[in-house]
């Protein structure tokens, strides 16, 4: 959840460099209070599984581009980056939390939970 609305992302894993991380795709939605519903949706590239030894956590780093709907003050196209970090609770069920820029609407942060399969 972010301070202004909620964010899903999705995402898959596409190859693994060893001792580094994972490269892969996502995709995202947002919605914002501001704008009365679905607000943003993104789409690009991710290198994530990035291991911070001993701690059970690994980071990630994304990028790519986003879609401001109209029902936005700052409609278009934007580039985003977002960066993070994420670690496991129970099973497939972990914690994710995240600071994301990008051009058209700037700063963000949130935190959250997710599903790893």
């Amino acid at each position: 959840m972010r301070t202004n609305g909620l964010d899903a992302h999705v995402g898959s894993a596409l190859l693994p460099i060893p001792f580094i991380g994972t490269v892969g795709i996502e995709a995202g939605a947002a919605t914002s209070s501001a704008a009365g519903g679905l607000s943003e949706v993104r789409a690009g590239g991710t290198l994530r599984d990035l291991n911070l030894p001993f701690t059970g956590t690994d980071a990630f780093l994304s990028g790519g581009l986003a879609y401001h709907t109209a029902g936005n003050t700052n409609s278009g196209v934007g580039i985003y980056l977002e960066g993070g970090l994420r670690g496991p609770l129970v099973g497939p069920l972990g914690w994710r939390a995240s600071v994301k820029t990008d051009t058209k609407s700037g700063l963000s942060a949130g935190a959250g939970l997710e599903v790893r399969f």
